[in-house]
């Protein structure tokens, strides 16, 4: 899930989530040409963008991504379940305040994943910061 945090750092420094998007292009085109790297993205994500990136994979701050192939007409990512009796989370709350839209929403998911692909330090420093407080 993408947190407030996440976009305000991305709206931040918007060099840093440019160098991030041309990252994860580059995953893209090379997935498009190198099949053993596409298969890497596909059964151990975190491993193919830590080996891509030169980083160690325990260096890449915590995240869960998925690579999937398209082979239907159309492929579509169904939005994280909501309970509809419980109460707003504080990202759901900045959302409804007209916090994030989705396109700004695509935005930070590619500039986080190239931010970690790109070795850029958006999600690793914020991480650090995170953990250093508590």
């Amino acid at each position: 899930m993408i947190t407030a945090e996440a976009i305000r750092a991305v709206k931040a420094n918007p060099d840093a989530a440019q160098r991030a998007q041309d990252a994860f292009q580059e995953v893209l085109a090379r997935s498009a040409t190198d099949r053993a790297f596409r298969s890497k993205l596909i059964e151990s994500p975190r491993t193919a963008l830590a080996e891509f990136s030169g980083q160690d994979e325990s260096a890449l701050p915590p995240f869960e991504v998925k690579f999937i192939e398209n082979t239907a007409t159309a492929t579509i990512v169904l939005p994280e379940y909501s309970d509809p009796t419980a109460e707003l989370s504080e990202a759901d709350l900045e959302t409804v305040a007209g916090g994030t839209d989705p396109v700004t929403t695509m935005i930070v998911s590619a500039a986080v994943i190239g931010a970690i692909v790109g070795g850029i330090t958006i999600g690793i420093e914020w991480h650090k910061a995170t953990c250093d407080r508590h």
